[in-house]
């Protein structure tokens, strides 16, 4: 069980990076106000006739004169024959937060209603364009109701669209809202090209809630190709299965995107939290549950799922999981990208058993557990294999996790770039790290790293141990690393860096914590006070390593995403940030120790408005939107002793774009 304290630092922390801006001062619309083309897109030869139409829900500038619209509609006779049939352009619309809707009244189509939100800006940050997909099998949920023999429910359905012609639809009746208890499991997805789509009319998701009612089996299971599950929330899953499973090898090019998983709600008892209390009593594997009756991941892929065409997910979130809060295994295959894994009972991703992920900017925190509570972790080969486990990250953030903030172990290879790993480890585990490369049954792992923050991990920064290996300067190249503030205070040996094997470890062009507070680097400090070599001959080498000190410009490669509402998460890649001074004095402290009046740590201006920094490496920083973005302006950076500041223009778009 977590500490009163601690439990109150990971809110803080949870408070930091989910809150909203502060309230910023609108400024006047531009006069030319946004162009929008409407596209559809047949999915046969037939005419389609269909009724676009929008309304702006929330404005993000001022249009005193009312010069521009603030809704279009208009009727489209798509002829597939001639693709200019199929589009229509609106422009003069006012910049802001649109619904923007479809309704298919002729053709194959017919019946198809949906609805999204998007962010129009003005015209002069680029061209929007929204595709509508066209569908051959519509089919309409207009009851809540579950049974076997249920009609215009769920699980006729999924039924009916697994058997028509495809692409096919199942969308849910105008109104409809609330939660669909199942009395058994759902059929799975078997025919391929088969979309649920939980946005309501209005663009709204998660008003419908799939209940897996404490079953033994999957709430939604996939296993065929080319399907798309969206905006549903799936809960309450029981027995030793996962809440949402893409299992085998025809499932393939598949997409989970803006569902809210969760898993039981109940509270973890028993041996090491093994059980679960239903109806206050509290249930651990037994003979009678062999597994235990708490449900198992929140997210699965596995036997093969991917292996032909990656499995992808995004914009999810996934809490309270038995298990890992997302597990992509036996050679299973996912891309996961700006979702949220948190509260989970042991863990937020895996790739095992010969699984390979991609994750990219995604937030894992909190994860609770025993032997395996990390924020990232990939372990092991599949059955019978020497195949490893594979993880590929970009730009996450690893938070306050029970254990090791990303864990690389026993026949897996991991590369890891500009994530941010902080405050992970909870007092008296001993195993607090923030990057462990170890192994187990014994199978050395493999990690490289770079542009990756190291900081305020209780028991230790990085640890390569056993016969794994660990490269922070990746072919040769400087890591771009930063190692600060590991480890409980005044330790007897460093703790922010430690080699426990036999082989010696690049780290050279990296930033430490004991560098100094000169332009060049202390490296008689960094040697006494960062680092720790269990054997003569596997030194780590740190020269040369980076100030935090330095005099040149930041720079910036990316923004990501380019255009964001106020309060949003934007993430600024580049180098020459300053990952040790901007650490603070513990992770939910990164915004004060990065301001720029005064100015310290890392400095960002979002047109004339500071940008509050809520996690930062040498080569990202990630901030808080101040504003909704209308029209281009510039992003700047500058570090608290640079001489000079990078920029880049913000808010703008490229010409096209897609639901």
């Amino acid at each position: 069980m977590l500490h009163p304290l601690r439990i109150a630092a990971l809110a803080a922390i949870l408070v930091t990076l989910l809150g909203s801006a502060r309230a910023a001062e609108v400024a006047p619309c531009p006069d030319r106000g946004a162009s929008l083309t409407v596209t559809l897109e047949p999915s046969g030869s037939e005419p389609v006739t269909a009724f676009v139409f929008g309304n702006l829900d929330r404005p993000s500038c001022v249009d005193d004169g009312e010069r521009l619209a603030g809704v279009y509609a208009a009727s489209i006779a798509c002829r597939p024959d001639t693709p200019d049939t199929c589009r229509t352009v609106f422009d003069g619309l006012r910049p802001g937060a649109w619904v923007q809707r479809l309704l298919v009244t002729a053709g194959a189509a017919a019946g198809q209603r949906q609805g999204r939100t998007e962010l129009l800006l003005d015209r002069s940050a680029g061209a929007h364009a929204l595709t509508w997909p066209l569908y051959r099998t519509v089919r309409t949920v207009e009851s809540l109701a579950d049974g076997l023999d249920c009609t215009d429910c769920l699980r006729a359905a999924i039924a009916e669209a697994n058997a028509g012609a495809k692409p096919a639809l199942v969308q849910f009746a105008a109104g409809l809202a609330g939660p669909i208890v199942l009395t058994a499991p759902l059929p799975p997805l078997s025919g391929g090209e088969v979309t649920i789509d939980g946005f309501d009319i209005d663009g709204v998701p998660l008003r419908c809630t799939i209940d897996a009612n404490g079953l033994d089996a999957s709430a939604l299971k996939v296993i065929s190709q080319r399907n798309q599950i969206l905006a549903l929330r799936v809960t309450n899953v029981g027995g030793n299965s996962d809440v949402v499973l893409i299992e085998g090898a025809a499932a393939n090019d598949n997409l989970l995107d803006s569902l809210q998983v969760i898993g039981r709600a109940v509270q973890p008892c028993g041996t090491n939290g093994s059980g679960c209390v239903l109806d206050r009593v509290c249930v651990e594997p037994s003979r009678q549950f062999p597994e235990g009756a708490c449900g198992d991941d929140g997210i699965a892929v596995r036997d093969f799922a991917g292996a032909g065409a990656t499995n992808r997910i995004r914009h999810c979130s996934v809490t309270a999981a038995k298990d890992k809060g997302i597990k992509v295994s036996e050679r299973g295959v996912a891309l996961v990208e700006d979702s949220l894994l948190i509260a989970n009972v042991d863990g937020g991703l895996q790739a095992t058993l010969g699984g390979a992920v991609t994750a990219r900017e995604n937030i894992s925190m909190a994860n609770r557990g025993t032997t395996s509570a990390n924020g990232f972790a990939v372990n092991g080969a599949a059955a019978g294999s020497l195949d490893p486990g594979r993880l590929e990250t970009g730009g996450n953030l690893s938070i306050g996790n029970a254990l090791r903030g990303i864990s690389v172990r026993s026949l897996s290879v991991a590369h890891l770039h500009d994530d941010f790993v902080c405050g992970n480890g909870v007092a008296g585990r001993g195993s607090g790290v923030g990057i462990a490369v170890l192994d187990a049954a014994g199978f050395g792992a493999v990690a490289s790293a770079s542009g990756v923050g190291v900081l305020h991990n209780r028991d230790a920064g990085v640890v390569v141990s056993d016969t794994s290996r660990g490269d922070f300067a990746p072919d040769g190249v400087p890591g771009e690393n930063a190692f600060a503030f590991n480890g409980p205070p005044q330790p007897l040996t460093p703790m922010n860096f430690r080699n426990l094997t036999s082989t010696p470890v690049r780290a050279q062009g990296n930033a430490w914590e004991h560098c100094g507070a000169g332009v060049q680097c202390n490296l008689a400090a960094v040697l006494a006070f960062d680092v720790f070599s269990a054997e003569f001959q596997a030194p780590i080498a740190v020269a040369p390593a980076l100030s935090s000190r330095g005099r040149d410009a930041p720079r910036i490669s990316a923004i990501v995403p380019p255009i964001a509402a106020a309060g949003e998460l934007v993430r600024v890649y580049g180098n020459g940030f300053d990952a040790i001074e901007g650490a603070g004095a513990a992770c939910e402290r990164i915004a004060a120790a990065n301001t720029c009046r005064p100015l310290r740590g890392n400095c960002v201006f979002i047109g004339r408005a500071p940008a509050e920094v809520v996690a930062v490496t040498p080569t990202m920083l990630v901030v808080r939107a101040p504003f909704t973005c209308v029209a281009p302006v510039q992003l700047e950076v500058r570090t608290h002793w640079s001489r000079g500041f990078a920029s880049a223009p913000f808010c703008v778009l490229a010409d096209s774009s897609s639901n």
